[in-house]
Formats: C-alpha cells, structure tokens, sequence
C-alpha cells in the first residue's frame, strides 16, 4: 500500500502525536508499504533519518503558527485544499482531530476516493459529557470534516468518547504503540551503573513528561517532599521541559527538597531507555486531558512500576495490564502513599514491573499496534 500519515503535529513539536506518527510510519515500512508523513514546512530534525529508512517527508507549504504548531494558511476557513499531496496515496491517514491539515486530509481524501482514516489523540476534560454535544453543534466547521473518515481511529476508549461528540463516523479503538525493543528492561548491575553515573545511591523516582499544569509536575513535587521524609536516600529525576519549569525549581526549594530533585531537561536518545529501566518507581501526576499517555507504554516496556492518576484514558491501560497503581488527580497525599507502598515492597514493585512488560508484548508493541492498524487500512480500501 502507498500510505500518507498527515498530521500538522510532527515533529519538531515534541509530544505524543510526533512520537506515534514517527513510529507507525517505521514500522509500515518495516511490513513493506510505502509511506510519506505530510507535515508543515519545518525543519524536522527527522530527515535524514527518514531518507536511511526509506520514508518519504512532504512539508506543507505554510505559514505555521508559533503558539499553536498548525498550519494557519490551511485553515479550515480557507479555500485551500491539500488534495495535490495525496494524490500518488491509496491510503490517507490523518493525526490529530481538531487541527486543519489533518481535517483537510480527510475531506482530500474522501474526495479522490482514498481510503481516508483520521486517527484522534485528544481528549478535553469532562470527555464524556453530553455538553460537548451541544457544543459540536456551535463549531459547524468541525462537523463538515468530521463526517468525511470511513473510520476513525481513537487511541483510547476516553478518545472515542470524545470524538463521538463531534461525529457519526464509524469509532474503533486501537491504542498507542511503544518501540518494545528500544524501551526494555535491564539487569541489575546496569541499573546501578546508571544510577551512579548520575550520582545516585538509592531509590531513582522518574517523572518524563512536559513541565506543563495537566501534567502535574507540581502535585509530585508536593507529595515527593512527604516521600523523601520516608525515603532519605531518594531521588527525583524530571525530565523535560516547558512553561512552570522556572516555577518548578523555584518550588523544589521553597519545599527544601532541591537537593533532591535533579531537573534533566530533554535527555539523550541513548539516556532516556535507561533512566526508565532504572527507576525504582515512574510517576504520571496527570491532572486532566490525558487521552493515553505514551511516556506509561515507555515505562511498562521497561518494566518499571507505574504510579499514575485516573485521568482520560490512562486507567484503561494501568487496569488491563495490572501494572501499576492509580490515584485521585490533585491528591498529593495518595501519590506519596501509592509511591512509598512500592518503594517499600519490593515484590509488589516487581510484579507490577513484569506485569507491565508482558502487557506490552502482547498488546501495545509496535509490532501488534501496526499490524491492526494495517487491518484497518486493508477492509477500508476493499469497501471502495
């Protein structure tokens, strides 16, 4: 199949649509299609590694809005369509609803006859109320596209709950995809060589995700302070970036715990496996707005403990994996508590491990994950 992956959200915006869109396009061309991702006009950082693997890269001419990552001279509201770049393409698979060059896509698509799929990320708060309905109502624009997929993909049960406001196209869920080769576990003796290059001697608590409100980074570093009474010899790693990293730091001393806290920054491609095989404990403080949640798939194949929230889709995943504990958004208390049962029991920490890696290998490795979404692809285009 010759397969377009179109989405305004690539890199070099980092996030989970960049991540799943990179990864499907590997691993369709790993099973012999041919594919192009169909993104804005930037630099990607990706091109070269796109050429070696024999992936094609269209860039959208455009202007791209700095603050939202999308291309505004494709807006919905504009007359230009972006049907000249799927033209070659049998397959048409846009990421990331609400955002105009994957709307575009699907309209594009359906128009040449394509087998058009549109694959939705995105979650609001409140996802299942009926209130989104009412509001799908107001935003016409939204509905017009909307109805032009012969299927949408959602990655979680929470997505399609939202997107189904929005449409009557048919919803199936098909959830993230994690590189199980490149995020795995690792012995013993490497976990403490990692921990003491970077210099630490006891329990290793990793946080991987934006510096950003939904995510929570406030709400650990609040239940952290209680855990390292607890736990003195332990440490939290933060990696990444975004806007309350200066309010972060400045509240890790304000607690008095800054020796404690190390802020990473973005790390290493070769680093980042090895911090997560490392960790005594991974932590998903999320508060709201959380479709999935790619950095928990990047913890469970490396057989890390997963303390995270009852946010969107995340439950789904910790539930049917039994790979780690689920605590109230916001409730710093039962995140220290749920941190510390681990650290504390051993086992426990080692079946949740376990159990998350075989989830993995049998549900959300790549190699499963591309091989359903290629199903899709294949009924879809034996309907037309």
């Amino acid at each position: 199949m010759k397969i377009a992956l179109v989405s305004d959200w690539y890199y070099p915006k980092i996030g989970g649509v960049a991540t799943h869109v990179h990864q499907l396009a590997i691993y369709l061309r790993k099973r012999g299609h041919e594919v192009s991702i169909i993104t804005n006009d930037l630099r990607t950082g990706k091109e070269e590694e796109l050429k070696e693997l024999g992936i094609g890269l269209v860039k959208v001419p455009g202007i791209v809005s700095p603050v939202l990552g999308i291309n505004v001279t494709y807006s919905l509201k504009s007359n230009r369509e972006i049907g000249e770049f799927l033209r070659d393409f049998e397959v048409v698979n846009a990421h990331h609803a609400f955002t105009p060059l994957s709307l575009k896509a699907v309209k594009a698509g359906r128009s040449l006859g394509k087998a058009t799929l549109l694959t939705t990320h995105s979650i609001s708060f409140s996802h299942e109320s009926s209130l989104w309905k009412a509001l799908g109502l107001t935003f016409p624009l939204f509905s017009h596209y909307l109805k032009h997929p012969h299927e949408i993909i959602a990655v979680s049960k929470a997505a399609k709950a939202f997107i189904e406001h929005f449409t009557a196209s048919p919803v199936r869920v098909i959830p993230n995809g994690v590189d199980d080769e490149r995020f795995r576990p690792i012995g013993e003796r490497e976990k403490e060589r990692v921990k003491e290059e970077l210099g630490i001697s006891g329990d290793l608590i990793l946080y991987v995700s934006r510096m950003s409100v939904r995510k929570g980074p406030h709400v650990l570093l609040n239940a952290f302070q209680n855990i390292a009474r607890e736990r003195g010899d332990a440490t939290l790693v933060m990696v990444d970036s975004g806007e309350m990293l200066p309010f972060l730091k400045a509240q890790a001393k304000f607690l008095g715990i800054e020796d404690r806290v190390r802020f990473m920054g973005y790390v290493p491609d070769g680093l980042l496996p090895k911090l997560y095989a490392s960790a005594d404990v991974f932590v998903l403080p999320s508060t709201t707005a959380e479709a999935f949640g790619i950095v928990v798939l990047e913890a469970m194949a490396s057989g890390a403990p997963v303390v995270t929230t009852t946010v969107g889709g995340i439950p789904e995943v910790i539930r049917e994996s039994g790979s780690g504990v689920l605590v109230p958004p916001g409730d710093e208390a039962s995140l220290a508590e749920a941190v510390l049962e681990i650290l504390f029991d051993k086992e426990l920490a080692r079946k949740l491990g376990e159990a998350g890696r075989k989830a993995v290998e049998r549900r959300y490795s790549w190699k499963v994950v591309a091989g359903e979404i290629e199903s899709v692809y294949e009924e879809v285009l034996s309907r037309l």
